[in-house]
């Protein structure tokens, strides 16, 4: 199903003449495939890793963990003097949960990708860059819009993800959604 949904968008763009706009904008640029990929984003959570660390450590949020990490034990839900939660989702484990993997990630893909560098850490790493169809930066809301479009793709057991290897263009649903485009830049000697 979500096969033949990606295609009927793919093929709504290719008859729009959009195959011609991704091969003018290419401007000596390749399109980056599923593996360049896999090891920005491996690189790209082991940085959300140690900068939520980091955030937890600073701004208090080692309570919330702690009880985040009785939930999925389904342990008895207490808090630091013992007394035990009746609360389905305790305050600290919601807080912990919308700081550490909603804001933070947002903040870090979607204002790195709209910079001037186009890019995350790992993906600059990986000499790889976000553009929209016509080979320009992407906004600071199109980069948000890629970001939370990923986990549609995460939910439907990562097929949204694996389509990158198999697409023509190289994209994964979040990138149909958002109307993006990744490219692999080689490098240039002058």
């Amino acid at each position: 199903m979500i096969y033949r949904i990606y295609h009927t968008v793919a093929d709504t763009y290719s008859s729009s003449g959009w195959a011609d706009l991704i091969r003018g904008s290419s401007q000596g640029r390749e399109l980056a495939g599923f593996w360049r990929r896999f090891a920005a984003s491996i690189i790209d959570l082991i940085i959300l890793c140690i900068i939520n660390g980091v955030a937890a450590a600073y701004l208090g949020l080692g309570e919330g963990w702690r009880m985040l990490m009785m939930i999925i034990r389904r342990q008895a839900i207490v808090s630091d003097d013992g007394i035990p939660t009746t609360s389905l989702v305790p305050m600290p484990v919601a807080t912990c949960i919308l700081v550490l993997f909603i804001l933070i990630p947002w903040i870090y893909f979607a204002s790195l990708e709209s910079s001037r560098n186009q890019a995350t850490l790992g993906k600059m790493a990986c000499r790889v860059v976000v553009s929209d169809l016509h080979g320009k930066p992407v906004t600071f809301a199109r980069a948000t819009l890629r970001h939370f479009s990923k986990f549609i793709s995460g939910i439907l057991v990562f097929t949204g993800f694996l389509c990158i290897g198999y697409t023509k263009y190289h994209q994964g649903l979040h990138d149909v959604v958002a109307a993006t485009l990744v490219w692999y830049q080689r490098e240039t000697v002058e």
